[in-house]
This record gives structure tokens, sequence and C-alpha cells, in this order.
């Protein structure tokens, strides 16, 4: 039984460290469309390192990592003045580009798929990767640097006049989303062993959005649940042969009208109102013109 389950398993811990890693953008207000992007960059990086090079896996997993943080830095200095609705288009057509590029490059199998990848990732690879995602996530939510990144989501403008670095803000919190999510495609790709151009277009980042928003952008458990649920349910509705794809999307669609904030949302912080004074009771008779 593990054994059949084992795949389901991965997947499941692979799109929980993805739909984290979009988590952390997030938080900022980033909510990026060229993930599968990001995440097939990394997967490109560590393939071509390890099959073509010779390179051991770590050395695959950090240059990965190191490719999607440069990534990040470098969307984040262009867009961190822009509009949330510019920062989504600008990240669309940069994926849109890197699966043109994927297409184009005869040296990462074009439209072949790049074929030969070792196999590197199983079940404790994809755990400590998920787990280690997780963990990140929660350590930036509840410090400092999470309290100011959702400042900047809610209100940029005011989360400045209170001294907060939008620029630091939002590069910062790419940075490690990306970095995050082009590790996660370079385990992926070592336990596919193919990578293909289609995997990297926007309609895969959609799917991860998703996720997100199935769970709960608010909350970094919301992000959890969705990609859980939503990985394992097409195959606990395979009873329903080719009716599972139709009751997945009403499913989705329930969720996201019923509950369009997700199915976890923040608890508001338990903030004891502030004690004031009670006002003296100066009748209004008893005031003069000028206050006396």
């Amino acid at each position: 039984m593990f054994i059949a389950f084992e795949p389901i398993l991965i997947f499941t811990l692979l799109n929980i460290a993805l739909t984290v890693g979009l988590y952390i953008s997030n938080l900022s207000g980033q909510l990026s469309l060229g993930t599968a992007a990001v995440a097939g960059i990394g997967g490109y990086i560590s393939a071509v390192l390890t099959s073509r090079l010779g390179m051991p896996f770590p050395v695959g997993l950090l240059a990965a990592t190191a490719g999607g943080v440069v990534v990040g830095v470098g969307l984040g200095l262009m867009t961190y003045r822009m509009e949330m609705f510019v920062f989504k288009l600008v990240t669309l057509a940069f994926g849109e580009a890197v699966v043109v590029l994927a297409f184009n490059i005869d040296y990462l199998g074009g439209a072949n798929s790049f074929t030969g990848i070792p196999l590197h990732t199983g079940m404790f690879v994809a755990f400590a990767l998920a787990a280690g995602a997780v963990l990140v996530a929660y350590l930036i939510d509840f410090s400092a640097l999470g309290f100011a990144a959702r400042a900047v989501r809610d209100d940029a403008l005011a989360a400045s006049a209170m001294g907060i670095s939008i620029r630091g803000v939002r590069v910062f919190t790419l940075a490690v989303s990306t970095g995050l999510i082009a590790l996660t495609g370079a385990m992926q790709a070592h336990y596919l062993l193919v990578i293909n151009p289609h995997d990297l277009t926007f309609f895969v980042s959609l799917s991860i959005i998703i996720f997100l928003l199935f769970g709960g952008m608010q909350t970094l458990w919301g992000a959890v649940l969705g990609a859980t649920i939503l990985t394992v349910l097409p195959e606990v509705l395979r009873f329903s042969n080719e009716y599972r794809l139709i009751l997945f999307g009403v499913l989705v669609v329930a969720i996201v009208m019923l509950r369009p904030e997700g199915l976890l949302t923040r608890r508001p912080l338990k903030v004891p109102p502030r004690r004031t004074g009670r006002p003296l009771p100066i009748e209004i008779s008893q005031v003069g013109p000028n206050g006396a």
C-alpha cells in the first residue's frame, strides 16, 4: 500500500513546497504568475550540472537555489515600484519568455524535453524539502520582517511613512520565494527525470495559485492545506473515471464562492482596548467661546 501511495505523497510534498514559496512572496503582496517558470529554471540548472557536467546532486541543488535567488532579486529590483497588477503582468511575461527560450534551445532538449536526469529525489528528500520550506516561511511569518511585509501588502504608502523599506521587503521576500521555488523545481526534475517546456507555462503556475487561494492566502497553514487537498483529491476521485475532473472543478469553484478568503484565515490579533480617561461632564452652556 505504501509503495502505491508513494508517488502521490512525494508530489504532495513538492506541491506544498511550491505553494509555501508562493506564499512567502505574497506576504508582501507579490503574487507571481511565473512560478512554474522559476521552478523550471531551477530544474534545468540542476539537470545540466548533474547529467551533462557530472556535478554532484547537492551542487546542482545549490546552483538551482542560487539561480532562483538571482531571478528573484532581479525581478524585485525592477518591479518594487510597480502596482501589483503590473507586477503580475511582468511575471507572466517573464514566465512565457522562459518557455519560449526552453522550446528553442537545443542544448536543453527544446520541444523534445530534457531527458537523462539522474534520480535523486525520494520520500525522505521530499519530506525534508517540505518541512524546511514550512520552517523558513514560519520564521519569516512571525518575525518583524513578516509583519513589515504584511504592512507593505496592505498599504505600501503607510508602511513607507512608518519607515519600512518597500524595496528591501519586496526584494527579500521575492528572492526567498524564488530561491525556494527553484530548489523545489530541481528536486522535482530529479524525481520525474524529464523536463518539458510545457511544464513551465502559465497554466501550471495557475494551479499553484489555486492551491494558495483554496487553502487561504493569509496564513501559512492555508498554503499547506490547499496544496495537500488539491493534490490528493484528484486521486481520491479516480473512482468516477472521466467525471473526476468535473467533480474536482465543481468542488474548487464551490469553495472559492462560499469562502473567498480560503479554507483557513489569519486570526485577528487580540489587542486589548486602550484605556482612556472618562471625559469630564461639562455642559455645553458652561463652555465659553474661547473654550474657557
